[in-house]
């Protein structure tokens, strides 16, 4: 059952399992190469033409390690996370939650890797991070989000998640002004957790959908076609079968076999 009120938003004591685990791992790997010099990234990144050499793994362990040269690169995902994370996983239970973590992280490295050019590569948890607020935008569209630089002016989720996609838009396909390619990482995964958190808030559209296209191309009777939209009465079919037993089951129009076939069922 879905959890729809946030509650205990950005408080140690509302973190929840799944949250915990990725605030560790991420904080871990990146305190390790920091200080220790183990080449995590090196490892674990993701490059351009991953396709190249089959490098799938790449896809999943990217969204872990974060530039060791720039500590607000995991300050503000981590900080996105924290804040945001314990509400959804909450509603969501923290194997969705997990599942909406890795289908967003996996997305947004796909839609970097389709406009980056080899040689480079994305390391990173933003656009796991842009599904989550995706999501939450989905799950909680009036709940007001504090920014950190205007902490004195919240606006509503939806507000917000939509001016993140806008930006991320404009900077990936339209004009790019601070980088452009890794936008495109952000903006796919803000998309797959808004589209995630919608197939679960709304099932029914799923299965509609899934109807619709198992429908597609079937040529559906037509209620007001041929005599089935007619109502057989009893001498209607009395003079059906006197004229079989007169004449035959030859003697019978097409329109007098399908009211006898009807009338058999």
């Amino acid at each position: 059952m879905l959890n729809n009120q946030s509650r205990s938003i950005g408080t140690m004591a509302s973190i929840t399992p799944a949250v915990k685990f990725l605030l560790i791992i991420n904080i871990s790997l990146f305190v390790l190469e920091k200080f220790f010099r183990i080449p995590f990234t090196e490892w674990f990144a993701l490059p351009a033409d991953w396709w190249r050499t089959f490098d799938v793994g790449q896809l999943f362990t990217y969204m872990f390690v974060h530039s060791t040269a720039s500590f607000s690169h995991i300050l503000m995902n981590m900080l996105g996370l924290f804040f945001i994370g314990p509400a959804l996983e909450r509603t969501l239970g923290s194997y969705r939650f997990f599942t909406l973590y890795y289908l967003s992280g996996i997305l947004g490295g796909l839609g970097w890797s389709l406009l980056a050019v080899p040689g480079q590569y994305c390391v990173g948890a933003s656009g796991a991070l842009m599904g989550i607020l995706g999501a939450f935008a989905a799950f909680y569209p009036n709940e007001k989000v504090a920014l950190i630089f205007l902490p004195m002016f919240p606006i509503k989720a939806w507000k917000f998640i939509l001016g993140i996609i806008i930006f991320e838009f404009i900077q990936t396909f339209v004009h790019p002004i601070f980088g452009g390619i890794a936008n495109a990482a952000h903006l796919m995964g803000g998309i797959a957790g808004f589209g995630y958190a919608m197939s679960i808030k709304h099932p029914h559209l799923i299965k509609e959908l899934k109807a619709k296209r198992s429908g597609f191309g079937k040529v559906k009777p037509s209620a007001h076609t041929g005599p089935k939209a007619e109502t057989l009465s009893k001498e209607e079919i009395d003079h059906i079968l006197d004229k079989i037993g007169r004449e035959g089951m030859g003697a019978l129009t097409p329109r007098e076999r399908e009211m006898l076939k009807r009338a058999t069922r």
